[in-house]
């Protein structure tokens, strides 16, 4: 029973503080995007039946983990950490209905650099982005209208990075 205790306590003393990654620990931040009014650019205005999905390097619509469809004013989207460009297929009115898709689908592009940030031995890395561009693509029924960086860096889900127009 002793040299179970003390290989226990062995153990217990042996860990360092590096080897336990804390719940707080920062990690990779989202894109966090605000929907205002066109007519009234100062006013946020919830988007009825937001839906948001990745669309991957060759053009395949990727469900995004957790994302519902929702009337909302925020949307908070992942970037792609091996790549420095994402596009997102957000949908307003979406809808799905005997596996047919209904809504207005628009296409954002977002480009964006890299920095790796060393959190720590058991958490490994962060990383934090910088918007180079964020864009619209063009469609005969934008339901977006104009969009607005507002915050480059991305390092942290607090903040408003970019303003859509609709």
């Amino acid at each position: 029973m002793k040299k179970c205790f003390l290989l226990l306590i062995l153990i217990i003393c042996s860990c360092e503080k590096d080897d336990v990654c804390s719940e707080n620990a920062p990690t990779t931040p989202r894109l966090v995007i605000e929907f205002y009014d066109i007519t009234a650019p100062e006013k946020t205005k919830i988007v009825p039946g937001l839906k948001a999905f990745g669309i991957d390097e060759t053009n395949e619509i990727v469900e995004i983990i957790n994302e519902t469809v929702l009337n909302r004013t925020i949307l908070t989207v992942p970037l792609d950490i091996n790549n420095t460009q994402t596009q997102f297929k957000l949908y307003e009115r979406y809808d799905l209905k005997d596996a047919v898709v209904n809504g207005n689908p628009d296409i954002i592009t977002i480009t964006y650099n890299i920095e790796k940030v060393y959190i720590s031995k058991a958490c490994g890395y962060s990383n934090n982005f910088e918007i180079q561009t964020f864009s619209i693509t063009e469609d005969s029924s934008l339901w977006m209208d104009n969009s607005e960086i507002i915050l480059n860096q991305i390092t942290n889900e607090n903040d408003i990075h970019v303003k859509i127009f609709h």
